[in-house]
């Protein structure tokens, strides 16, 4: 079995080297960071990468593996569907080999279909198979347009028992991948079932997988993660709730936005811990606002990025300072500086490059600032860089994934 999986497996170091175009952009393009996936997956191969053209400066990406096809849409997107494929299939592995997973007790993922997974953009009725809309990985089950979910308070140790397998494999609970949700749900069972080998604190964890759900480098997501893994869904949104009228928010949008159908939960906690770092910031409240605002996965995903990015850059005792949120970004301002702070996948001499650069001199203009710069959350071609160099704008790449070097935005 296993001599038959090997015979297309391809090692992703190598898809990331290649030179081969598919279209405009290819992944040597991106020059990703090294430690984009660490673990270097020998099960995951980047077939194609697209421009997508109703969302310019994001990028879908096509993505096989032993157990199916994923279309997936976005750099952090990408970076999880690599990981849970790693995981499911050290976990078939380990199902064959008898080390980890007791025989029988749970499922094979390989027979849930080899289809090209579409994960959709609705957030309730998944759609599966080709030609039917390419929606997000990891995308969501909001609100009131959600159906009871599995694990959910009131299925109560299977909750529980959910989120540590869960946080033991480093993916998250609330995942739209079904292929992972399905593993997730049969193994939880069977530990509570007593057919598991091992205990839920000793669960076997695959050499090689990263132990972390994190996706993007942020120390205040780390914080809230601990808050996913330690609380249902019920008692986050009670918890987010008060955190969020604590902000002075009304009542009427909390509301809204823990009901948003392009938000997990996780990424509501996220949000929250954004705002709550935000909140002497002059203009905070607009970030908000712009996520109850996003009518798909991509606009919900580009503010919530943006956030991250804007909070991990201040302080804890930031200067005055003033955000502004407009249609390419945020624009975040100290006495001496403004950032255009952006999460798209790919800049380049684009018209899109061209608008961040005269957004961004213009704010310096109208601000009164003695600089300004760029900072995006994904890849900035050095052709960009430097075109607007010489326009006196700084720009720094990578910021949601590098947490050193000139990724990281400085302190503003």
């Amino acid at each position: 079995m296993m001599k038959k999986k090997l015979g297309f497996l391809l090692v992703l170091s190598l898809v990331f080297s290649q030179t081969l175009s598919f279209g405009a952009v290819t992944m040597q393009d991106l020059r990703l960071p090294k430690d984009f996936y660490s673990s270097k997956s020998p099960y995951a191969q980047i077939v194609s990468v697209q421009e997508n053209r109703q969302f310019p400066g994001f990028l879908t990406f096509s993505v096989t593996s032993p157990h199916g096809h994923y279309l997936v849409r976005g750099l952090t997107n990408l970076r999880k569907c690599l990981h849970e494929i790693d995981v499911i299939e050290q976990l078939n592995a380990s199902e064959d080999t008898g080390s980890g997973i007791a025989a029988g007790a749970v499922d094979s993922v390989k027979d849930t279909g080899t289809g090209l997974k579409n994960l959709a953009v609705h957030p309730v009725d998944s759609v599966t198979g080709i030609g039917k809309g390419i929606g997000k990985l990891g995308g969501k089950i909001g609100g009131m347009f959600r159906e009871k979910e599995k694990g959910e308070k009131g299925d109560g140790f299977l909750s529980s028992t959910k989120r540590q397998l869960a946080k033991k494999l480093g993916v998250d609970v609330y995942s739209r991948n079904p292929d992972l949700q399905a593993r997730l749900d049969s193994m939880a069972k069977a530990r509570m079932g007593g057919r598991g080998i091992v205990t839920v604190a000793t669960f076997f964890v695959p050499v090689g997988l990263i132990a972390s759900a994190v996706v993007t480098v942020s120390t205040i997501n780390t914080a809230a993660d601990q808050l996913v893994d330690d609380n249902d869904r019920a008692d986050l949104f009670n918890l987010n709730k008060k955190a969020l009228l604590g902000l002075g928010f009304s009542q009427e949008k909390v509301t809204r936005l823990l009901n948003h159908p392009y938000y997990t939960p996780r990424e509501l906690t996220y949000l929250r811990f954004y705002l709550e770092k935000l909140k002497r910031v002059q203009g905070f409240e607009a970030l908000l606002d712009k996520a109850i605002q996003a009518v798909s996965d991509i606009p919900a995903d580009k503010i919530l990025h943006e956030a991250q990015i804007a909070a991990d850059s201040i302080g804890d005792a930031p200067r005055a300072m003033k955000l502004v949120v407009i249609p390419e970004g945020l624009v975040l301002a100290n006495e001496d500086k403004v950032a255009l702070i952006a999460a798209y996948d790919f800049l380049d001499n684009s018209i899109l490059g061209s608008q961040l650069t005269e957004k961004a001199i213009s704010f310096r203009q109208s601000l009164g600032k003695r600089s300004a710069e760029i900072w995006n959350g994904g890849a900035v071609t050095s052709g960009f860089g430097g075109t607007i160099l010489l326009k006196g704008i700084k720009v720094q790449r990578m910021c949601l994934f590098e947490s050193t070097g000139s990724g990281t935005p400085s302190e503003i």
